[in-house]
């Protein structure tokens, strides 16, 4: 139940991210274009935003099972093998997803004594996609761990 309310949470802050970013590059177009004067800020706003999408995005794509797989491989496993690769799965993105966890949080401590040049935001703030979406990468790997290890161990 929470990880379905968190789940859609996420996903609809990757829609306004999505909706941010497309007008904030737009207002950026027109600026340069139609008053041939850029805003200053736009873009320092489009590279935070992208930012917090990627790692949001790719983990609720973890959460949906989206994600690339080699399944013209897998399927061709016998049953045995098959289950082994289910379980390797949310493995794999757990290694990967700790990998973001530990240099995201090296990120943010530097980011403190950075500033975004613009807007003078703490790139602290930035970086912290990171360590976030690899937070959230890992819980939603762990029912489909859990299941695949049921699958193999029981």
């Amino acid at each position: 139940m929470i990880n379905r309310v968190f789940g859609r949470l996420v996903e609809w802050l990757c829609i306004v991210l999505m909706v941010v970013l497309a007008v904030d590059l737009m207002l950026g177009v027109v600026s340069r274009y139609v008053f041939a004067m850029t805003f200053t800020w736009y873009d320092e706003v489009a590279r935070v935003c992208f930012t917090w999408l990627v790692f949001l995005a790719a983990a609720a794509g973890i959460r949906r099972g989206a994600h690339f797989g080699l399944h013209i491989v897998v399927d061709r496993l016998p049953p045995g093998g098959r289950r082994v690769a289910e379980l390797a799965t949310p493995v794999v993105i757990i290694a990967f997803a700790l990998v973001l966890i530990v240099q995201g949080l090296a990120f943010v401590d530097l980011g403190w004594f950075q500033m975004t040049p613009v807007m003078g935001l703490p790139k602290a703030w930035v970086y912290a996609a990171m360590p976030t979406g690899g937070a959230l990468m890992i819980a939603y790997s762990l029912a489909p761990l859990w299941r695949a290890a049921r699958g193999v161990f029981g």
